[in-house]
Protein backbone atom coordinates (compact mmCIF):
# COMPACT_ATOMS: atom_id res chain seq x y z
CA UNK A 1 0.00 0.00 0.00
CA UNK A 2 3.04 2.44 0.96
CA UNK A 3 4.34 1.70 -1.98
CA UNK A 4 1.26 2.22 -4.77
CA UNK A 5 0.75 5.44 -2.43
CA UNK A 6 4.32 6.37 -3.37
CA UNK A 7 3.96 5.61 -6.80
CA UNK A 8 0.85 7.86 -7.07
CA UNK A 9 3.08 10.70 -5.04
CA UNK A 10 5.56 10.75 -7.44
CA UNK A 11 3.13 10.09 -10.46
CA UNK A 12 1.58 13.62 -9.05
CA UNK A 13 4.82 14.86 -8.58
CA UNK A 14 5.59 14.21 -12.51
CA UNK A 15 3.14 15.80 -13.52
CA UNK A 16 2.56 19.02 -11.74
CA UNK A 17 6.44 19.13 -12.84
CA UNK A 18 4.90 18.09 -16.52
CA UNK A 19 2.54 21.24 -16.22
CA UNK A 20 4.62 23.73 -14.99
CA UNK A 21 7.04 22.92 -17.66
CA UNK A 22 4.68 23.59 -20.21
CA UNK A 23 3.32 26.74 -18.47
CA UNK A 24 6.91 27.95 -19.08
CA UNK A 25 7.28 26.82 -22.35
CA UNK A 26 4.03 28.81 -23.00
CA UNK A 27 5.15 31.70 -21.50
CA UNK A 28 8.49 31.60 -23.45
CA UNK A 29 5.87 31.30 -26.62
CA UNK A 30 4.13 34.49 -25.72
CA UNK A 31 7.63 36.26 -25.17
CA UNK A 32 8.72 35.50 -28.65
CA UNK A 33 5.81 37.18 -30.35
CA UNK A 34 6.22 40.67 -30.33
CA UNK A 35 3.42 42.98 -31.23
CA UNK A 36 2.55 46.10 -32.87
CA UNK A 37 -0.54 48.30 -33.31
CA UNK A 38 -1.48 50.19 -36.47
CA UNK A 39 -4.22 52.79 -35.83
CA UNK A 40 -5.81 53.82 -39.66
CA UNK A 41 -7.95 55.40 -41.42
CA UNK A 42 -9.84 51.62 -42.76
CA UNK A 43 -13.16 53.02 -43.50
CA UNK A 44 -15.30 56.18 -44.29
CA UNK A 45 -14.27 58.81 -46.45
CA UNK A 46 -10.62 58.42 -46.38
CA UNK A 47 -10.19 54.47 -46.21
CA UNK A 48 -7.84 54.56 -49.23
CA UNK A 49 -5.43 55.88 -46.58
CA UNK A 50 -5.20 52.98 -44.53
CA UNK A 51 -6.16 50.24 -46.39
CA UNK A 52 -3.35 49.40 -48.99
CA UNK A 53 -1.16 50.51 -46.01
CA UNK A 54 -2.32 47.66 -43.81
CA UNK A 55 -1.94 45.12 -46.60
CA UNK A 56 1.17 46.46 -47.51
CA UNK A 57 2.43 46.16 -43.37
CA UNK A 58 0.78 42.50 -43.33
CA UNK A 59 2.62 41.34 -46.47
CA UNK A 60 5.78 42.54 -44.79
CA UNK A 61 5.60 40.74 -42.19
CA UNK A 62 4.60 38.01 -43.65
CA UNK A 63 8.00 37.73 -44.89
CA UNK A 64 9.72 38.66 -41.55
CA UNK A 65 7.84 35.76 -39.59
CA UNK A 66 8.57 33.45 -42.73
CA UNK A 67 12.23 34.42 -41.96
CA UNK A 68 12.34 34.08 -38.10
CA UNK A 69 11.09 37.35 -37.28
CA UNK A 70 12.46 40.07 -35.80
CA UNK A 71 15.69 38.90 -33.45
CA UNK A 72 13.59 35.62 -33.29
CA UNK A 73 10.41 37.19 -32.22
CA UNK A 74 7.75 36.16 -34.06
CA UNK A 75 5.55 39.51 -35.38
CA UNK A 76 1.78 40.39 -34.89
CA UNK A 77 -0.02 43.53 -36.44
CA UNK A 78 -3.27 44.35 -34.39
CA UNK A 79 -4.67 46.99 -36.42
CA UNK A 80 -7.92 49.46 -35.45
CA UNK A 81 -10.06 51.54 -37.62
CA UNK A 82 -10.36 55.19 -36.58
CA UNK A 83 -12.97 55.64 -39.26
CA UNK A 84 -11.56 59.38 -39.79
CA UNK A 85 -12.61 60.27 -36.77
CA UNK A 86 -9.50 61.92 -34.12
CA UNK A 87 -11.40 60.96 -31.16
CA UNK A 88 -11.36 57.04 -32.81
CA UNK A 89 -7.91 57.67 -33.27
CA UNK A 90 -7.01 58.43 -29.41
CA UNK A 91 -9.53 55.57 -28.31
CA UNK A 92 -7.64 53.46 -30.82
CA UNK A 93 -4.01 53.64 -29.53
CA UNK A 94 -5.34 54.26 -26.22
CA UNK A 95 -6.75 50.33 -26.87
CA UNK A 96 -3.34 48.94 -28.39
CA UNK A 97 -1.03 50.33 -25.67
CA UNK A 98 -3.23 49.83 -22.53
CA UNK A 99 -5.21 46.38 -23.89
CA UNK A 100 -3.26 44.57 -26.49
CA UNK A 101 0.36 45.27 -24.87
CA UNK A 102 2.37 46.64 -27.97
CA UNK A 103 5.54 47.17 -28.01
CA UNK A 104 4.64 50.46 -30.88
CA UNK A 105 2.22 51.92 -32.46
CA UNK A 106 2.41 52.66 -36.13
CA UNK A 107 -0.06 55.89 -37.17
CA UNK A 108 -2.40 58.01 -37.19
CA UNK A 109 -1.73 59.31 -40.72
CA UNK A 110 -3.27 62.76 -39.69
CA UNK A 111 -1.87 65.65 -37.55
CA UNK A 112 -4.94 65.83 -35.96
CA UNK A 113 -4.97 62.80 -34.51
CA UNK A 114 -1.66 62.52 -33.70
CA UNK A 115 -1.07 65.79 -31.78
CA UNK A 116 -3.10 64.73 -28.84
CA UNK A 117 -1.25 61.67 -28.25
CA UNK A 118 2.51 62.73 -27.13
CA UNK A 119 1.53 63.18 -23.52
CA UNK A 120 -0.60 59.60 -23.88
CA UNK A 121 2.19 57.93 -25.54
CA UNK A 122 4.69 59.67 -22.96
CA UNK A 123 2.68 58.21 -19.81
CA UNK A 124 2.58 54.90 -20.82
CA UNK A 125 6.63 54.74 -22.54
CA UNK A 126 5.39 53.43 -25.68
CA UNK A 127 6.78 55.17 -28.84
CA UNK A 128 4.88 55.96 -31.97
CA UNK A 129 5.95 56.30 -35.17
CA UNK A 130 3.22 58.29 -37.43
CA UNK A 131 3.15 58.12 -41.26
CA UNK A 132 1.88 61.20 -42.90
CA UNK A 133 1.10 63.18 -39.77
CA UNK A 134 3.25 66.32 -40.95
CA UNK A 135 2.09 68.88 -38.63
CA UNK A 136 5.39 70.56 -36.59
CA UNK A 137 4.02 69.88 -33.09
CA UNK A 138 3.50 66.09 -33.59
CA UNK A 139 7.17 65.63 -32.16
CA UNK A 140 7.23 69.44 -30.82
CA UNK A 141 4.61 71.18 -28.30
CA UNK A 142 3.94 74.60 -28.73
CA UNK A 143 6.24 75.24 -26.03
CA UNK A 144 9.68 73.59 -27.93
CA UNK A 145 9.40 70.46 -25.70
CA UNK A 146 10.26 67.44 -27.38
CA UNK A 147 7.37 64.75 -27.41
CA UNK A 148 9.84 62.27 -26.35
CA UNK A 149 7.84 58.90 -27.51
CA UNK A 150 6.53 60.52 -30.80
CA UNK A 151 8.03 59.62 -34.02
CA UNK A 152 7.61 60.17 -38.00
CA UNK A 153 8.42 59.07 -41.45
CA UNK A 154 7.16 62.01 -43.41
CA UNK A 155 8.52 65.41 -43.70
CA UNK A 156 6.76 68.67 -41.25
CA UNK A 157 4.62 71.28 -43.15
CA UNK A 158 7.59 74.17 -42.76
CA UNK A 159 10.05 72.03 -44.82
CA UNK A 160 7.10 71.01 -47.21
CA UNK A 161 5.85 74.64 -46.94
CA UNK A 162 9.25 76.16 -48.07
CA UNK A 163 9.76 73.69 -50.77
CA UNK A 164 6.67 74.50 -52.54
CA UNK A 165 7.61 78.39 -52.12
CA UNK A 166 10.84 78.19 -53.40
CA UNK A 167 9.29 76.02 -56.68
CA UNK A 168 6.49 78.75 -57.29
CA UNK A 169 9.05 81.87 -56.67
CA UNK A 170 12.22 80.55 -58.42
CA UNK A 171 10.93 78.09 -61.16
CA UNK A 172 6.93 78.91 -61.99
CA UNK A 173 8.26 82.78 -61.62
CA UNK A 174 4.64 83.58 -59.79
CA UNK A 175 4.52 86.68 -57.42
CA UNK A 176 0.97 86.80 -56.37
CA UNK A 177 -0.57 83.91 -54.66
CA UNK A 178 -4.16 83.38 -53.05
CA UNK A 179 -4.83 80.08 -50.44
CA UNK A 180 -8.15 78.30 -50.08
CA UNK A 181 -7.62 76.53 -46.65
CA UNK A 182 -9.36 74.12 -44.29
CA UNK A 183 -9.05 75.97 -41.50
CA UNK A 184 -9.87 73.21 -39.25
CA UNK A 185 -7.16 70.79 -40.55
CA UNK A 186 -3.49 71.51 -38.37
CA UNK A 187 -1.52 70.15 -41.88
CA UNK A 188 -3.37 73.09 -44.20
CA UNK A 189 -3.03 75.73 -41.84
CA UNK A 190 0.67 74.76 -41.65
CA UNK A 191 1.49 74.74 -45.11
CA UNK A 192 0.06 78.06 -45.62
CA UNK A 193 1.35 79.56 -43.07
CA UNK A 194 5.02 78.24 -44.28
CA UNK A 195 4.46 78.87 -47.52
CA UNK A 196 3.52 82.38 -46.62
CA UNK A 197 6.87 82.93 -44.64
CA UNK A 198 8.87 81.86 -47.27
CA UNK A 199 7.22 83.06 -50.64
CA UNK A 200 7.05 87.12 -49.25
CA UNK A 201 10.76 86.44 -48.29
CA UNK A 202 11.69 85.32 -51.50
CA UNK A 203 9.59 88.89 -53.01
CA UNK A 204 6.18 87.28 -53.10
CA UNK A 205 3.11 88.31 -51.85
CA UNK A 206 0.13 86.54 -50.58
CA UNK A 207 -3.13 88.57 -52.18
CA UNK A 208 -5.98 86.69 -50.45
CA UNK A 209 -6.71 84.00 -47.96
CA UNK A 210 -9.73 82.20 -48.43
CA UNK A 211 -10.93 79.33 -45.59
CA UNK A 212 -13.46 76.35 -45.62
CA UNK A 213 -14.37 73.78 -43.09
CA UNK A 214 -13.32 69.70 -43.19
CA UNK A 215 -16.24 68.41 -45.07
CA UNK A 216 -17.58 71.41 -46.65
CA UNK A 217 -18.93 70.73 -50.20
CA UNK A 218 -19.57 74.24 -52.09
CA UNK A 219 -16.21 76.34 -52.51
CA UNK A 220 -18.00 78.71 -55.12
CA UNK A 221 -17.46 81.60 -52.86
CA UNK A 222 -14.41 81.50 -52.05
CA UNK A 223 -13.45 81.00 -55.55
CA UNK A 224 -14.97 84.06 -56.85
CA UNK A 225 -13.25 85.83 -54.06
CA UNK A 226 -9.56 84.79 -54.94
CA UNK A 227 -10.58 85.52 -58.59
CA UNK A 228 -10.66 89.33 -57.91
CA UNK A 229 -7.65 89.50 -56.04
CA UNK A 230 -5.02 89.12 -59.28
CA UNK A 231 -3.70 86.49 -57.92
CA UNK A 232 -1.50 84.52 -60.53
CA UNK A 233 -1.34 80.86 -58.18
CA UNK A 234 -3.79 79.28 -56.43
CA UNK A 235 -2.52 77.34 -53.58
CA UNK A 236 -4.84 74.57 -51.64
CA UNK A 237 -3.13 72.70 -49.04
CA UNK A 238 -6.29 70.47 -48.50
CA UNK A 239 -6.00 67.01 -46.82
CA UNK A 240 -8.08 65.37 -48.69
CA UNK A 241 -8.24 64.90 -52.28
CA UNK A 242 -12.05 65.47 -52.37
CA UNK A 243 -11.49 69.03 -51.80
CA UNK A 244 -9.69 70.07 -54.26
CA UNK A 245 -11.47 68.33 -56.52
CA UNK A 246 -14.47 69.90 -55.74
CA UNK A 247 -12.87 72.88 -55.65
CA UNK A 248 -11.13 72.85 -59.02
CA UNK A 249 -14.17 71.42 -60.60
CA UNK A 250 -16.27 74.31 -59.14
CA UNK A 251 -13.30 76.78 -60.35
CA UNK A 252 -13.72 75.84 -63.85
CA UNK A 253 -17.19 76.44 -63.89
CA UNK A 254 -17.15 79.85 -62.73
CA UNK A 255 -14.46 80.49 -65.75
CA UNK A 256 -11.11 80.60 -62.97
CA UNK A 257 -8.25 79.58 -64.79
CA UNK A 258 -5.18 79.99 -62.80
CA UNK A 259 -1.78 77.99 -61.78
CA UNK A 260 -3.04 75.22 -59.24
CA UNK A 261 -0.62 74.30 -56.48
CA UNK A 262 -1.09 72.05 -53.64
CA UNK A 263 0.95 69.33 -51.05
CA UNK A 264 1.05 65.85 -50.91
CA UNK A 265 -2.66 66.24 -49.16
CA UNK A 266 -4.03 65.87 -53.09
CA UNK A 267 -2.01 62.33 -53.75
CA UNK A 268 -4.77 59.77 -54.78
CA UNK A 269 -5.39 58.19 -57.89
CA UNK A 270 -8.99 59.14 -57.00
CA UNK A 271 -8.28 62.41 -57.83
CA UNK A 272 -7.17 62.27 -61.21
CA UNK A 273 -10.48 60.23 -62.42
CA UNK A 274 -12.86 63.12 -60.67
CA UNK A 275 -11.09 66.22 -62.08
CA UNK A 276 -7.69 65.45 -63.90
CA UNK A 277 -9.18 67.69 -67.02
CA UNK A 278 -9.63 70.35 -64.48
CA UNK A 279 -6.01 70.08 -62.83
CA UNK A 280 -4.31 69.90 -66.24
CA UNK A 281 -1.13 71.45 -65.45
CA UNK A 282 -1.26 71.91 -61.67
CA UNK A 283 1.47 71.20 -59.57
CA UNK A 284 2.28 69.35 -56.28
CA UNK A 285 4.80 68.63 -53.86
CA UNK A 286 5.07 64.83 -52.38
CA UNK A 287 7.47 63.07 -50.17
CA UNK A 288 7.25 60.10 -52.32
CA UNK A 289 5.48 59.44 -55.62
CA UNK A 290 4.37 55.47 -56.67
CA UNK A 291 5.21 56.76 -60.24
CA UNK A 292 9.03 56.31 -59.02
CA UNK A 293 11.01 53.64 -61.36
CA UNK A 294 12.42 51.79 -58.35
CA UNK A 295 8.94 51.37 -56.58
CA UNK A 296 7.51 49.75 -59.92
CA UNK A 297 8.18 45.80 -59.38
CA UNK A 298 6.48 46.39 -55.94
CA UNK A 299 3.49 48.02 -57.20
CA UNK A 300 2.93 45.38 -59.85
CA UNK A 301 3.73 42.71 -57.56
CA UNK A 302 0.96 44.42 -54.98
CA UNK A 303 -1.57 44.53 -57.35
CA UNK A 304 -1.21 41.14 -58.67
CA UNK A 305 -1.64 40.08 -55.01
CA UNK A 306 -4.32 42.33 -53.74
CA UNK A 307 -6.29 43.51 -57.06
CA UNK A 308 -5.44 47.31 -55.33
CA UNK A 309 -3.51 49.50 -56.21
CA UNK A 310 0.02 50.87 -53.88
CA UNK A 311 0.04 54.28 -52.19
CA UNK A 312 2.16 56.27 -50.46
CA UNK A 313 0.60 55.78 -47.74
CA UNK A 314 1.70 52.41 -47.94
CA UNK A 315 5.06 53.14 -48.42
CA UNK A 316 5.43 55.64 -44.92
CA UNK A 317 3.87 52.85 -43.55
CA UNK A 318 6.19 50.51 -44.66
CA UNK A 319 9.29 52.87 -43.30
CA UNK A 320 7.33 53.04 -39.92
CA UNK A 321 7.33 49.18 -40.10
CA UNK A 322 11.30 49.13 -40.88
CA UNK A 323 12.04 51.60 -38.15
CA UNK A 324 10.72 49.55 -35.87
CA UNK A 325 12.39 46.65 -36.92
CA UNK A 326 15.56 48.34 -36.89
CA UNK A 327 14.93 49.44 -33.41
CA UNK A 328 13.15 46.16 -32.00
CA UNK A 329 16.87 43.98 -33.46
CA UNK A 330 18.72 47.14 -31.30
CA UNK A 331 16.56 46.40 -28.34
CA UNK A 332 17.30 42.79 -28.26
CA UNK A 333 21.12 43.06 -28.71
CA UNK A 334 21.27 46.16 -25.88
CA UNK A 335 18.51 44.41 -23.40
CA UNK A 336 18.26 40.79 -24.34
CA UNK A 337 14.57 41.28 -24.56
CA UNK A 338 12.15 43.54 -26.11
CA UNK A 339 12.02 46.50 -24.26
CA UNK A 340 9.86 49.45 -24.74
CA UNK A 341 11.93 51.85 -23.86
CA UNK A 342 14.94 50.62 -25.56
CA UNK A 343 12.66 50.84 -28.72
CA UNK A 344 12.54 54.24 -28.17
CA UNK A 345 15.90 55.29 -27.33
CA UNK A 346 17.12 53.42 -31.03
CA UNK A 347 14.38 55.21 -33.28
CA UNK A 348 16.16 58.67 -31.28
CA UNK A 349 19.30 57.57 -32.60
CA UNK A 350 18.60 55.63 -35.56
CA UNK A 351 21.56 56.82 -38.58
CA UNK A 352 21.12 55.58 -42.23
CA UNK A 353 18.89 52.63 -40.82
CA UNK A 354 17.53 50.34 -44.10
CA UNK A 355 13.76 51.89 -44.60
CA UNK A 356 11.39 51.17 -47.61
CA UNK A 357 11.83 54.81 -49.64
CA UNK A 358 15.48 55.59 -48.25
CA UNK A 359 17.87 55.13 -45.81
CA UNK A 360 16.33 56.27 -42.17
CA UNK A 361 17.73 58.92 -39.96
CA UNK A 362 16.12 60.50 -36.79
CA UNK A 363 16.72 63.69 -35.23
CA UNK A 364 17.06 63.25 -32.28
CA UNK A 365 16.13 66.77 -31.08
CA UNK A 366 12.55 66.87 -33.19
CA UNK A 367 12.35 63.24 -33.93
CA UNK A 368 11.69 63.79 -37.75
CA UNK A 369 13.77 62.07 -40.36
CA UNK A 370 17.03 63.83 -41.69
CA UNK A 371 17.11 65.37 -45.45
CA UNK A 372 13.49 63.28 -46.47
CA UNK A 373 13.67 64.44 -50.20
CA UNK A 374 10.71 66.61 -51.58
CA UNK A 375 9.21 65.49 -54.79
CA UNK A 376 7.64 67.58 -57.06
CA UNK A 377 4.83 65.92 -59.66
CA UNK A 378 2.52 67.81 -62.17
CA UNK A 379 -0.69 66.78 -63.31
CA UNK A 380 -0.81 65.99 -67.26
CA UNK A 381 -3.19 63.97 -69.26
CA UNK A 382 -4.82 62.98 -66.31
CA UNK A 383 -1.81 61.20 -64.84
CA UNK A 384 0.85 61.92 -62.20
CA UNK A 385 4.53 63.01 -63.72
CA UNK A 386 7.38 63.87 -61.51
CA UNK A 387 8.90 67.15 -62.38
CA UNK A 388 11.71 67.10 -59.47
CA UNK A 389 12.98 65.90 -56.54
CA UNK A 390 14.84 67.98 -54.11
CA UNK A 391 17.09 66.52 -51.45
CA UNK A 392 18.01 68.51 -48.78
CA UNK A 393 22.05 68.97 -48.28
CA UNK A 394 23.56 69.23 -44.50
Amino acid sequence: MMKIQGRVARGASLTVLALAALAMLSACGSSKTVKIGFCAQLTGADSYVGQAAKLALEDRIKELNAAGGIAGNQVQLISYDTRSEPAEAIVATKRLIEQDKVVAVIGPEWSAAAIPLGPISEAAKTPIVTTTASNINVTVDENGKLQPYMFRTCFIDPYQGYALADFAYKELGKRKAAFITDVTAAYSKGIEQYFTAQFEKLGGKVVDTEGYQSNDTEFRAQVSKVAKSGLDLLVVPTATYRDIGLIAKQAAALGLKVQFLGGDGWVADELLGIAGKELEGAYLSSGVSTESPEFQDYNAKFEKAHNAKMTVYGYYALDALYALEYAIKTSVEKTKKVDRVAVRDALETMKDAPGFTSKLTMEPTTHNPHNKPVVIMTIKDSKWQIVKTYTPQD
